[in-house]
């Protein structure tokens, strides 16, 4: 019985060479091609003529959310002593503050620390005593209608058992809505500026290709007073809080095509 072998025939030396060049030709101007492709792609989206206009939008608004930082000091011999006296302060405080409307999540603990009291007169530490040191902060909303609950509140604390008001802050319970207010307000001025820029230059303005926004404009509460209180004259009058305006600004930029 006869056996055959066939073998693949060989390709010549200069065949396969002529086909390996033509695939990284092949490949080559693929690669530019999307390459270039690539390149046109972001032309587009950043065209090299473009005018660059900034303008600040600003609202003026009554702050309608006071908070109000209060305390108590307390010294006694013992740090068993010094929480207890504290926290039946504290609880004092908290439950006239709710029998004047403020809500329960609208009280919140913002620092408690005992902390011992030491005696260097002699030349070496000893301890004479502790001091706890309780602050809880207190918000009142609706001061753009009324400062009523506002002045109650501020008015009874020291008879309640405060011995340290920080600080009253007016801000806005909700800054965002003001905000965004004022970002339209500028985005409008700024394409208003865009357009008369373009008139006087006698330029044509395409598409907006890019919006910026500074930072740090976000409205800051404003201190209505600084400075602890304590003693009798804590005990005077509660002052007359007047909430007065605020502004709250926005900076935009947009950057415009031109044709």
């Amino acid at each position: 019985m006869n056996t055959l072998n066939h073998t693949s025939p060989m390709l010549p030396k200069w065949l396969t060479w002529s086909l390996g060049l033509m695939l990284i030709i092949v490949l080559g101007l693929t690669a530019l091609d999307k390459s270039y492709a690539l390149r046109q792609t972001i032309e587009n989206k950043n065209p090299k003529n473009t005018l660059s206009v900034s303008a600040q939008g600003k609202v003026k608004a009554v702050p309608d959310l006071a908070t109000i930082d209060v305390g108590v000091l307390t010294n006694s011999q013992t740090a068993a002593e010094a929480q207890d006296q504290s926290s039946k302060k504290i609880n004092g405080i908290i439950d006239f503050v709710k029998a004047q409307g403020v809500a329960r999540d609208d009280i919140a603990t913002s620092q408690f620390n005992i902390a011992p009291q030491q005696d260097y007169s002699q030349g070496k530490g000893s301890i004479t005593g502790y001091q706890a040191n309780q602050s809880i902060t207190i918000k009142v909303r609706g001061v753009d209608k009324s400062t009523d609950q506002l002045t109650k509140v501020i008015g009874g604390l020291t008879n309640a058992g405060a011995n340290q008001i920080n600080g009253v802050s007016l801000g806005f319970d909700d800054p965002d809505n003001l905000r965004g207010q004022a970002r339209t307000q500028a985005i409008t001025k700024a394409r208003q500026k865009a357009g008369e820029l373009a008139r006087v230059a006698g330029i044509t303005l395409g598409r907006v290709v890019n919006v910026s926004e500074a930072a740090d404009s976000y409205p800051v509460p404003l201190p209505y007073a600084a400075g602890g209180y304590g003693g009798d004259a804590a005990k005077s009058s509660a002052p007359d809080v007047q909430p007065g305006q605020q502004d709250i600004t926005a900076d935009m930029t947009l950057v415009f095509e031109v044709k």
